[in-house]
Order: C-alpha cells, then structure tokens, then sequence
C-alpha cells in the first residue's frame, strides 16, 4: 500500500482522486521492497466511503512492482486502510471522545456514521492507537503532521490496524 499526502482541504471524490494520480510522477513512487522507478497500474478496485448523509464509492488505483510482482493500492492521506470513515472524521470522533463524549454533531454531519460505528472507532484507537499517540506527544489537531508522525515513528497511517507495509509519499509541492 502507498498513501499519498493530500491537502486535508479539498474534499474527496473521484475527480480530484483521478486529480491526484494523474500528477503522479510514478517513476517516483517507491515499492515496499525499496525500488523505484518500477509501478505501473495493474488495475482499479471500488472503495466505499461513508460521507454526509450517504457515501460515495472511489475507484482506487492499483499499481504492480515490476520488480518484485507485488500490487499495492494508492491511497491518499485523507483515507485511513481498511476504513469506510475518513481519517478527518475518526479525529473528530477521537477528539470528542477525548474532550467531552458528545458526538451528536459527528452523527449530524454525517448521518451515515452511528453510535455503533463510533463505538467501534474509539474501540480500535484506545486498543491499538491511544497508548502509541500519547507516548509520543502525537497531537491529532493538525492532520498532515499527525500522519507523518505516524508514518515516522510507526509505519502506518493513524488509525490503520492490519499490519499491511504502508508507505508514505510526499508530494513534491
């Protein structure tokens, strides 16, 4: 898997998803193995995100490492793997949990995430994520930062679970 730092302002959908891979220079992506210089798209696969009061379906990009045969999905920063919720409403959701418990404005800003799957996000934060965030004085109010620290000191996008090789990409900006 490559996740590919995005500006957390601009919303996501499947044009500035296609926005995002078509200013890829691919030539620059390195593969979990450790080369570059050696993916090329080997296909696409459907991705749901629960977004506002419904959700909308992403058609993610697949890439093949010439070298040596794995395929990895390129996400961008904005997603967290394995995760129908993105990683700018599971912060608002852990931030809440933190400050207060009250979620009502979540659920009112996006119908389509309920009390039980916010159960299950706090869940998975204090389980596999809480301990890690403030051993490291992690905060979770700038989002490009709290990735990047993720990705520095754990190998993982916050909030990722599976143990799947993730590897960040920074934009050339």
């Amino acid at each position: 898997m490559i996740t590919i730092t995005v500006p957390f302002d601009n919303p996501l959908n499947q044009k500035t998803y296609e926005n995002i891979i078509n200013t890829l220079q691919f030539h620059q992506l390195q593969c979990t193995c450790g080369h570059s210089g050696c993916l090329t798209i080997h296909g696409y696969y459907t991705r749901s995100l629960k977004k506002d009061d419904s959700g909308i379906s992403l058609s993610i990009c697949r890439v093949r490492c010439s070298h040596c045969g794995r395929t990895h999905a390129l996400l961008p920063s904005l997603l967290v793997p394995y995760s129908q919720v993105s990683l700018q409403d599971q912060i608002s959701i852990i931030s809440a949990y933190e400050a207060s418990g009250d979620y009502e404005e979540i659920m009112d800003g996006t119908p389509s995430v309920d009390e039980n799957l916010i159960a299950s996000i706090i869940k998975r934060y204090v389980k596999h994520w809480m301990q890690k965030v403030r051993s490291f004085r992690i905060g979770l109010s700038f989002p490009p930062r709290l990735v990047k620290q993720c990705f520095a000191f754990f190998g993982n996008q916050f909030m990722q679970i599976r143990q799947t090789p993730n590897i960040l990409f920074l934009t050339p900006t």
